[in-house]
Protein backbone atom coordinates (compact mmCIF):
# COMPACT_ATOMS: atom_id res chain seq x y z
CA UNK A 1 0.00 0.00 0.00
CA UNK A 2 1.28 3.45 -0.60
CA UNK A 3 1.55 5.84 1.97
CA UNK A 4 0.83 9.43 1.88
CA UNK A 5 3.35 10.51 4.24
CA UNK A 6 3.73 12.86 6.65
CA UNK A 7 5.46 14.55 8.89
CA UNK A 8 4.64 16.46 11.57
CA UNK A 9 3.91 19.66 12.79
CA UNK A 10 1.74 19.53 15.60
CA UNK A 11 -0.48 21.33 17.54
CA UNK A 12 -0.01 22.41 21.03
CA UNK A 13 3.01 24.25 22.15
CA UNK A 14 6.04 24.77 23.53
CA UNK A 15 8.35 24.66 26.07
CA UNK A 16 11.09 26.73 26.77
CA UNK A 17 23.62 36.70 38.16
CA UNK A 18 24.81 39.67 38.28
CA UNK A 19 24.34 43.06 36.83
CA UNK A 20 25.53 43.49 33.30
CA UNK A 21 28.91 44.75 34.46
CA UNK A 22 29.21 43.62 38.08
CA UNK A 23 28.97 40.37 40.00
CA UNK A 24 26.09 41.73 42.03
CA UNK A 25 25.94 45.45 41.75
CA UNK A 26 25.16 46.58 45.27
CA UNK A 27 24.37 43.16 46.72
CA UNK A 28 20.78 44.14 47.54
CA UNK A 29 19.04 42.02 44.92
CA UNK A 30 18.09 44.83 42.56
CA UNK A 31 20.61 44.01 39.80
CA UNK A 32 22.55 47.19 40.49
CA UNK A 33 19.47 49.25 39.77
CA UNK A 34 19.08 48.01 36.19
CA UNK A 35 15.73 46.34 36.78
CA UNK A 36 17.02 42.97 35.67
CA UNK A 37 17.37 39.73 37.57
CA UNK A 38 18.09 39.91 41.31
CA UNK A 39 21.76 40.62 41.77
CA UNK A 40 23.14 39.10 44.93
CA UNK A 41 26.82 39.45 44.10
CA UNK A 42 29.30 41.88 45.61
CA UNK A 43 29.66 45.45 44.48
CA UNK A 44 32.36 46.55 42.08
CA UNK A 45 33.62 45.39 38.68
CA UNK A 46 32.62 41.89 37.64
CA UNK A 47 35.25 39.30 38.43
CA UNK A 48 34.73 35.72 37.20
CA UNK A 49 33.94 33.31 40.01
CA UNK A 50 33.51 30.23 37.85
CA UNK A 51 31.42 28.94 34.99
CA UNK A 52 27.65 28.96 34.67
CA UNK A 53 26.04 25.60 33.98
CA UNK A 54 25.39 23.89 37.32
CA UNK A 55 22.09 23.96 39.21
CA UNK A 56 23.74 26.09 41.88
CA UNK A 57 25.38 28.60 39.52
CA UNK A 58 22.21 28.91 37.42
CA UNK A 59 20.09 29.94 40.41
CA UNK A 60 22.39 32.11 42.56
CA UNK A 61 21.50 35.49 40.95
CA UNK A 62 25.17 36.06 40.15
CA UNK A 63 26.89 36.50 36.79
CA UNK A 64 29.57 33.94 37.57
CA UNK A 65 31.32 34.15 34.20
CA UNK A 66 30.88 37.91 33.75
CA UNK A 67 29.18 37.72 30.35
CA UNK A 68 26.32 39.99 31.42
CA UNK A 69 23.89 37.07 31.54
CA UNK A 70 23.13 35.70 35.00
CA UNK A 71 21.26 32.49 35.73
CA UNK A 72 18.64 31.43 33.17
CA UNK A 73 19.46 34.31 30.83
CA UNK A 74 22.81 32.60 30.10
CA UNK A 75 22.85 30.00 27.28
CA UNK A 76 25.14 27.89 29.48
CA UNK A 77 22.17 27.37 31.83
CA UNK A 78 19.89 26.05 29.07
CA UNK A 79 17.88 23.15 30.48
CA UNK A 80 19.68 23.26 33.84
CA UNK A 81 17.52 23.13 36.96
CA UNK A 82 14.47 25.33 36.47
CA UNK A 83 15.91 27.05 33.39
CA UNK A 84 14.07 26.32 30.11
CA UNK A 85 15.81 24.71 27.15
CA UNK A 86 16.93 27.84 25.35
CA UNK A 87 15.88 28.22 21.73
CA UNK A 88 13.70 25.11 21.51
CA UNK A 89 10.03 25.07 20.55
CA UNK A 90 8.37 21.69 20.93
CA UNK A 91 4.80 21.22 19.75
CA UNK A 92 2.64 18.22 20.60
CA UNK A 93 -0.38 16.77 18.83
CA UNK A 94 -1.33 14.43 21.64
CA UNK A 95 -2.67 11.20 20.20
CA UNK A 96 -1.74 12.34 16.70
CA UNK A 97 -3.05 14.39 13.78
CA UNK A 98 -4.02 12.66 10.56
CA UNK A 99 -1.89 14.03 7.75
CA UNK A 100 -3.81 15.07 4.65
CA UNK A 101 -3.76 12.56 1.81
CA UNK A 102 -2.88 13.51 -1.73
CA UNK A 103 -5.79 14.30 -4.03
CA UNK A 104 -5.98 13.88 -7.79
CA UNK A 105 -8.45 16.18 -9.50
CA UNK A 106 -9.11 19.62 -10.90
CA UNK A 107 -10.80 21.28 -7.90
CA UNK A 108 -8.03 22.48 -5.62
CA UNK A 109 -8.91 23.70 -2.15
CA UNK A 110 -5.46 23.88 -0.56
CA UNK A 111 -2.32 25.98 -0.73
CA UNK A 112 -0.61 23.49 -3.03
CA UNK A 113 -2.57 24.15 -6.23
CA UNK A 114 -0.39 22.49 -8.84
CA UNK A 115 -0.18 23.09 -12.55
CA UNK A 116 1.57 25.34 -15.00
CA UNK A 117 5.01 24.41 -13.76
CA UNK A 118 4.43 25.23 -10.08
CA UNK A 119 7.62 24.18 -8.23
CA UNK A 120 7.59 20.99 -6.16
CA UNK A 121 4.20 19.87 -7.43
CA UNK A 122 2.95 17.36 -9.97
CA UNK A 123 1.30 19.10 -12.89
CA UNK A 124 -2.51 18.92 -13.13
CA UNK A 125 -2.91 17.51 -9.62
CA UNK A 126 -3.92 19.05 -6.31
CA UNK A 127 -2.36 18.24 -2.97
CA UNK A 128 -3.50 19.00 0.55
CA UNK A 129 -0.83 20.27 2.92
CA UNK A 130 -0.51 20.20 6.67
CA UNK A 131 0.88 23.52 7.90
CA UNK A 132 1.98 24.50 11.40
CA UNK A 133 3.02 28.10 12.06
CA UNK A 134 5.20 29.43 14.88
CA UNK A 135 5.45 33.16 15.64
CA UNK A 136 9.08 33.45 16.75
CA UNK A 137 10.00 36.50 18.87
CA UNK A 138 13.15 35.47 20.76
CA UNK A 139 15.81 37.20 18.67
CA UNK A 140 17.10 40.73 18.29
CA UNK A 141 15.09 43.03 15.99
CA UNK A 142 17.69 42.96 13.22
CA UNK A 143 18.97 39.41 13.55
CA UNK A 144 19.02 37.39 10.34
CA UNK A 145 19.95 33.84 9.40
CA UNK A 146 23.61 34.08 8.38
CA UNK A 147 25.01 30.75 9.53
CA UNK A 148 23.65 27.22 9.18
CA UNK A 149 24.49 26.59 12.84
CA UNK A 150 21.72 28.99 13.93
CA UNK A 151 19.28 26.09 13.53
CA UNK A 152 20.49 23.04 15.41
CA UNK A 153 17.67 20.69 14.41
CA UNK A 154 14.13 20.21 13.17
CA UNK A 155 12.47 17.03 14.47
CA UNK A 156 9.21 15.17 14.10
CA UNK A 157 7.51 12.22 15.72
CA UNK A 158 5.45 10.60 12.98
CA UNK A 159 4.32 7.46 11.24
CA UNK A 160 3.59 6.94 7.56
CA UNK A 161 3.51 3.95 5.26
CA UNK A 162 5.05 5.54 2.16
CA UNK A 163 7.83 8.05 2.70
CA UNK A 164 8.30 8.54 -1.05
CA UNK A 165 4.93 10.31 -1.30
CA UNK A 166 6.00 13.16 0.91
CA UNK A 167 7.49 16.62 0.55
CA UNK A 168 8.35 18.37 3.82
CA UNK A 169 9.33 22.04 3.89
CA UNK A 170 10.51 24.61 6.41
CA UNK A 171 9.50 28.11 5.33
CA UNK A 172 11.28 31.06 6.96
CA UNK A 173 9.75 34.46 7.80
CA UNK A 174 11.40 35.94 4.70
CA UNK A 175 9.84 33.31 2.43
CA UNK A 176 13.00 31.24 1.97
CA UNK A 177 12.43 27.48 1.84
CA UNK A 178 14.48 24.45 2.80
CA UNK A 179 13.04 21.05 1.97
CA UNK A 180 13.68 18.54 4.72
CA UNK A 181 12.32 15.73 2.55
CA UNK A 182 12.12 16.13 -1.24
CA UNK A 183 9.61 14.35 -3.46
CA UNK A 184 11.71 12.43 -6.00
CA UNK A 185 8.95 10.57 -7.82
CA UNK A 186 6.75 7.56 -7.21
CA UNK A 187 9.06 4.76 -8.19
CA UNK A 188 10.82 2.61 -5.62
CA UNK A 189 9.93 0.33 -2.77
CA UNK A 190 7.71 1.02 0.19
CA UNK A 191 9.41 2.80 3.09
CA UNK A 192 7.74 3.27 6.45
CA UNK A 193 8.23 6.08 8.91
CA UNK A 194 7.62 4.62 12.35
CA UNK A 195 5.28 1.68 12.79
CA UNK A 196 2.58 2.72 10.35
CA UNK A 197 -0.92 1.28 10.31
CA UNK A 198 -1.17 0.24 6.66
CA UNK A 199 -4.72 -1.15 6.68
CA UNK A 200 -6.57 2.01 7.71
CA UNK A 201 -7.22 3.67 4.36
CA UNK A 202 -10.96 4.08 4.91
CA UNK A 203 -10.75 5.23 8.52
CA UNK A 204 -7.23 6.24 9.60
CA UNK A 205 -6.00 4.79 12.89
CA UNK A 206 -2.74 6.02 14.39
CA UNK A 207 0.20 3.66 14.50
CA UNK A 208 3.35 4.31 16.54
CA UNK A 209 5.52 7.29 15.68
CA UNK A 210 9.31 7.36 15.63
CA UNK A 211 11.56 10.40 16.03
CA UNK A 212 13.23 11.76 12.89
CA UNK A 213 15.39 14.88 12.78
CA UNK A 214 17.15 17.05 10.21
CA UNK A 215 20.25 18.99 11.18
CA UNK A 216 23.15 20.86 9.54
CA UNK A 217 25.50 18.61 11.52
CA UNK A 218 23.90 15.34 10.34
CA UNK A 219 26.22 12.59 9.17
CA UNK A 220 23.45 10.68 7.38
CA UNK A 221 22.53 11.90 3.86
CA UNK A 222 18.97 13.04 3.05
CA UNK A 223 16.34 10.40 3.78
CA UNK A 224 15.75 9.08 0.27
CA UNK A 225 19.43 9.30 -0.64
CA UNK A 226 20.07 7.11 2.39
CA UNK A 227 17.34 4.63 1.43
CA UNK A 228 18.15 4.53 -2.30
CA UNK A 229 21.89 4.03 -1.84
CA UNK A 230 22.09 1.02 0.42
CA UNK A 231 21.48 2.53 3.83
CA UNK A 232 20.66 -0.03 6.50
CA UNK A 233 16.88 -0.30 6.89
CA UNK A 234 14.79 -1.82 9.66
CA UNK A 235 12.19 -4.52 9.04
CA UNK A 236 8.68 -4.08 10.45
CA UNK A 237 5.58 -6.23 10.28
CA UNK A 238 2.56 -5.09 8.27
CA UNK A 239 -1.16 -5.54 8.78
CA UNK A 240 -1.29 -8.33 6.18
CA UNK A 241 1.35 -10.32 8.11
CA UNK A 242 4.15 -9.54 5.67
CA UNK A 243 7.05 -7.15 6.24
CA UNK A 244 8.13 -3.70 5.07
CA UNK A 245 11.28 -1.59 5.27
CA UNK A 246 11.34 1.22 7.82
CA UNK A 247 13.66 4.20 7.76
CA UNK A 248 15.69 4.02 10.98
CA UNK A 249 14.92 6.79 13.47
CA UNK A 250 17.77 9.27 13.62
CA UNK A 251 19.17 12.51 12.23
CA UNK A 252 19.43 13.14 8.48
CA UNK A 253 20.67 15.93 6.25
CA UNK A 254 18.02 18.16 4.71
CA UNK A 255 17.35 17.67 1.00
CA UNK A 256 18.28 21.33 0.34
CA UNK A 257 21.27 23.25 1.72
CA UNK A 258 20.48 25.20 4.87
CA UNK A 259 22.15 28.23 3.29
CA UNK A 260 18.94 28.72 1.30
CA UNK A 261 17.66 30.42 4.47
CA UNK A 262 20.40 33.07 4.34
CA UNK A 263 19.12 36.57 4.95
CA UNK A 264 15.76 35.72 6.46
CA UNK A 265 14.79 37.56 9.64
CA UNK A 266 14.86 35.18 12.59
CA UNK A 267 11.80 36.75 14.19
CA UNK A 268 8.49 36.19 12.45
CA UNK A 269 6.40 33.30 11.18
CA UNK A 270 8.20 30.00 10.64
CA UNK A 271 6.08 27.41 8.86
CA UNK A 272 6.43 23.64 8.76
CA UNK A 273 4.56 22.20 5.77
CA UNK A 274 3.96 18.56 4.84
CA UNK A 275 2.47 17.78 1.43
CA UNK A 276 1.38 14.34 0.23
CA UNK A 277 1.76 13.82 -3.51
CA UNK A 278 -0.19 10.58 -3.89
CA UNK A 279 -3.85 9.76 -3.14
CA UNK A 280 -3.19 6.44 -1.37
CA UNK A 281 -1.73 5.83 2.11
CA UNK A 282 -1.83 8.11 5.11
CA UNK A 283 0.13 8.94 8.21
CA UNK A 284 0.03 10.66 11.57
CA UNK A 285 2.04 13.46 13.08
CA UNK A 286 2.46 13.36 16.87
CA UNK A 287 4.81 16.31 17.38
CA UNK A 288 7.37 18.53 15.72
CA UNK A 289 10.05 20.78 17.11
CA UNK A 290 12.67 23.28 16.05
CA UNK A 291 15.77 24.10 18.08
CA UNK A 292 17.72 27.29 17.51
CA UNK A 293 21.27 27.78 18.75
CA UNK A 294 20.99 29.12 22.29
CA UNK A 295 23.85 31.56 21.69
CA UNK A 296 21.76 33.33 19.04
CA UNK A 297 18.78 33.90 21.37
CA UNK A 298 18.63 37.38 22.89
CA UNK A 299 17.38 36.28 26.34
CA UNK A 300 17.32 32.61 27.26
CA UNK A 301 14.96 33.26 30.17
CA UNK A 302 12.29 34.77 27.94
CA UNK A 303 9.84 33.20 25.48
CA UNK A 304 11.08 32.18 22.03
CA UNK A 305 7.56 32.29 20.55
CA UNK A 306 4.31 34.16 21.10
Amino acid sequence: MKLSTVILASASLFAFACGPTTNGGDGTGDDDGTGGSPDAGPTGPCEPTGAEGSVASCSDHIDNDCDGKPDCTDPDCSGVGECPVCGEVDTSAGSGIVLPDGIIGSSCTTDADCGGGTPNCVENECHASYTSTLDVVGFGPNQVFDNADIIESVCISAEHSWLRDMEIRLIAPGGQIVRMQKFLGRTGGEIYLGQANDCDEGSPVAGTGDMYCWAPSATNPPMLDYANNGGSMQSVSTCDFSSASKLPPGTYAAADPWTQLDGTPLNGQWKFVVTDLWPADNGFLFSWSIRFNANAVSDCSGPIVN
